[in-house]
């Protein structure tokens, strides 16, 4: 399991700028993907063990059963950002998609492609406007997946039978371990696709860091 900042500073019971320190002089083990750091937690605790150094594991599975603080930004972060995502009807590129976004090892795809399926067999997630928000009907709490929000560009348009009936240009895929976290994330979400600017930035297929950086500069004005 990949471990972030903050969550490491929890397991070690100490300010995350000390564990910034550390990265920049080598002395904890750590990846740069995506704009920030991760730690894969075998080598944080093949780390600790050598050096002797004990972690607060209760305070990790706090964090990982809640989430009340989470940002639609952490969770976009978390999510990642996909292009190119190939298929012409839905049920095809939420598969590609499935198989392209990064989970935990132990996490079933083909189930949460099937809890995806189903839930559009049951009503459209298109929302309009090229925009399309899937989501299992149920919240994931048997599977070991923390809250995220996974941002993908198709490659072409596919007809979603959304609302306007315009084709879906681009997927955020919703998945969460709580009913009360996804109303959270789907109402900022809902914000940010009421901003026309925002709406604008994601028809040009913005980087990933210009997305991010949007997605956060709207968050603070709430």
């Amino acid at each position: 399991m990949k471990l972030e900042l903050k969550q490491v500073a929890k397991l070690l019971d100490l300010p995350e700028a000390t564990i910034m320190r550390w990265i920049r002089q080598g002395k904890i083990p750590a990846k740069f993907e995506n704009g920030h750091y991760v730690f894969h937690e075998k080598q944080l605790k093949k780390w600790a063990r050598t050096h002797n150094i004990t972690l607060r594991e209760d305070k990790l599975v706090e964090q990982l059963n809640d989430e009340d603080d989470i940002t639609l930004y952490d969770a976009m972060r978390r999510g990642g950002v996909f292009f190119d995502i190939e298929g012409d009807k839905p049920e095809e590129v939420l598969a590609q998609a499935v198989s392209v976004i990064r989970f935990p090892p132990d996490v079933d795809r083909e189930l949460l492609l099937e809890k995806l399926l189903q839930r559009e067999e049951l009503s459209s997630t298109g929302i309009g406007e090229g925009v399309a928000i899937p989501h299992p009907r149920q919240p994931l709490e048997k599977l070991s997946i923390k809250a995220m929000v996974a941002t993908c560009f198709l490659k072409r348009g596919v007809n979603f039978n959304s609302v306007d009936g315009r084709p879906v240009f681009v997927l955020f895929i919703m998945l969460c371990g709580s009913t009360k976290i996804h109303l959270k994330l789907l109402s900022r979400l809902s914000f940010c696709l009421r901003n026309k600017g925002f709406v604008e930035i994601l028809k040009g297929y913005p980087s990933a860091e210009a997305l991010l950086n949007k997605v956060k500069e709207l968050e603070n004005t709430l």
